[in-house]
């Protein structure tokens, strides 16, 4: 096939140079499954054309090094943003009620070959190069794009850390709003525990910036790291996400009741949003609201979805319906070591 190739093709009387670089892979020997086995056979062409192009190569176990595979995927993915293979979807973030308050779009790669890849494929791969702000600027763009079909309902963008220690994310939101005529309030940017803990006075500015231009920010992930609530007087966030191990913990450890009831009280003095990430059963909705969460995202009220099934969310849903989804008796007053909050609305 190379010499074939190499042989080049006559056309309109002249002869076109052609040329092909393989990348060879062998069931069972180096994968178990078709998935597993275009992997490998794409890390031995990525190869091919590393070493010249125009040549054959056959899969090796050392191509699975971290390095190799990282540089692997930097490149695919560099490719995606351009060949249209990334995608958001959204996960509705209701009231009490099961009303549909905001969305939080997570990204999404729609490989050719793998499939639907989750962001903690690729995520950490993209932050070790600027390639972070390339996929940070497609998201937030593609929620300028789709803002218009959640009317009333704001968007939560994810920000990594790595885009908050360089100046470019202010600069990159201010313009971005600009050249599509959006309000920063229809958005929420989202920045982990960790990230804010490790915050400098640098990181901090930047997040006040974009504070100024009307977004607002939440804290996701509490409970995950050493912020503690002292540390929330200073952080300049509106809305707390409350990690979804406390939630799923609520049932049975007291650790965990009087943390979200505390974090309630709390978010109640100093009017900020407390989110229950998580939920996936009816009594965690139930004790959730019990201690004083006053927004809820999980897989129990709705999944994430293309934009496409996201707007049936902000169809309220009729009261039976509600009642079936969301209906469940709850727990005695004297459950929680200490009163839940007086819920807040935002």
């Amino acid at each position: 096939m190379l010499d074939a190739m190499r042989d080049g093709k006559s056309h309109e009387g002249k002869t076109i140079p052609l040329s092909i670089s393989i990348g060879v892979a062998l069931a069972p020997a180096h994968a178990s499954n078709t998935t597993e086995l275009m992997l490998v056979a794409d890390l031995a062409l990525y190869e091919s054309k590393a070493a010249g192009r125009g040549r054959v190569t056959v899969f090796d176990e050392e191509m699975l090094s971290d390095k190799r595979y990282r540089r692997l995927v930097e490149r695919e993915l560099r490719a995606a943003v351009y060949l249209g293979e990334l995608e958001l979807h959204y996960q509705p973030i209701v009231s009490p009620d099961g009303s549909t308050e905001a969305f939080e779009g997570l990204i999404r790669w729609r490989h050719p070959v793998r499939g639907l890849i989750a962001p903690a494929e690729f995520i950490a791969i993209a932050e070790r190069s600027t390639l972070i702000d390339m996929l940070g600027e497609w998201v937030f763009k593609r929620a300028c794009a789709d803002i218009g079909q959640f009317p009333g309902h704001r968007i939560s963008i994810n920000v990594s850390g790595e885009q908050l220690k360089r100046d470019e994310i202010v600069t990159m939101c201010d313009r971005v709003l600009k050249d599509t005529g959006r309000s920063a309030s229809q958005f929420i940017i989202e920045i982990t525990e960790t990230v804010a803990t490790a915050a400098t006075p640098e990181i901090l500015r930047r997040l006040e910036a974009l504070r100024g231009l009307g977004f607002h920010i939440a804290l996701d992930d509490f409970g995950t790291g050493h912020c503690g609530f002292n540390y929330l007087k200073t952080l300049p966030v509106d809305i707390i996400k409350i990690d979804r191990s406390y939630i799923r913990a609520l049932a049975h450890d007291q650790v965990a009741q009087i943390f979200v009831s505390a974090l309630a009280q709390i978010a109640r003095i100093q009017q900020v949003t407390i989110v229950a990430e998580g939920v996936e059963t009816a009594e965690e909705f139930a004790l959730a609201k019990a201690a004083g969460c006053n927004r809820f995202q999980g897989y129990f009220l709705r999944q994430a979805g293309a934009s496409r099934q996201a707007r049936a969310a902000c169809r309220p849903l009729g009261r039976t319906a509600r009642a079936q989804r969301l209906s469940r008796p709850a727990p005695p007053a004297s459950y929680f070591p200490c009163p839940p909050g007086k819920q807040v609305g935002r």
